[in-house]
């Protein structure tokens, strides 16, 4: 399946001794790595149909890291870049650690993304990663349960016919289905990793 891819003050010899030695205290003060937090507001249970060929809930994955994402698989662009950074993020991972986190790739795109076409899509870049998707209404339930928004374009057309219009956050959620980390376009798979990891340590 072919998938489309201050101006700077200068200080006075007065004090700049003392500013030296603030900046000392901070740096010394601040965390090595500060604890992902916890989004309270965000995310919750749900099930969707998935390419697996059933349904399947967001709590069927728990004592998982999970990577969740909204898109759909005509996307030309936000799409395959995050599907090929996510992966990348779980190939930087050991066999025993990715082993441990599921990839969820939910498709805001109904009435073209059949669960076959889903399972085509996911699995191109990972044969783990499990595609989902439901009607409108669930959608649309789903996404207002973790920020997400999606709209139908009409108005652009492609070769693969309308747009979506969509959020593109990559969502990380810990064992506790609990979304611990939002990551925008510029997120690295190293950064990602390296937060996997840090919630595969609290399983």
């Amino acid at each position: 399946m072919k998938i489309a891819i201050m101006r700077q003050v200068p200080f006075t010899k007065l004090w700049a001794p003392w500013c030296a030695l603030l900046l000392a205290g901070m740096l010394w003060a601040w965390p090595v790595h500060a604890e992902l937090e916890v989004y309270d507001t965000l995310g919750g249970d749900f099930t969707l149909d998935s390419s697996e060929g059933r349904p399947r809930a967001l709590s069927d994955f728990s004592g998982k890291v999970v990577l969740l994402f909204f898109g759909y698989t005509a996307c030309p662009d936000i799409c395959p870049t995050t599907m090929v950074r996510v992966q990348q993020a779980v190939r930087r991972l050991e066999a025993d650690e990715a082993a441990q986190v599921q990839v969820l790739f939910i498709s805001v795109d109904p009435e073209r993304d059949f669960l076959e076409r889903l399972r085509e899509y996911v699995t191109y870049f990972d044969p783990r990663f499990i595609g989902l998707t439901g009607d409108s209404e669930q959608l649309m339930k789903i996404a207002r349960q973790y920020g997400a928004f999606f709209v139908k374009d009409t108005q652009t057309q492609t070769g693969a016919g309308y747009l979506m219009a969509h959020s593109g956050y990559t969502y990380l959620l810990d064992g506790q289905g609990r979304v611990r980390a939002l990551y925008r376009q510029d997120a690295t798979p190293a950064k990602m990793a390296d937060d996997i990891e840090e919630l595969l340590d609290e399983l």
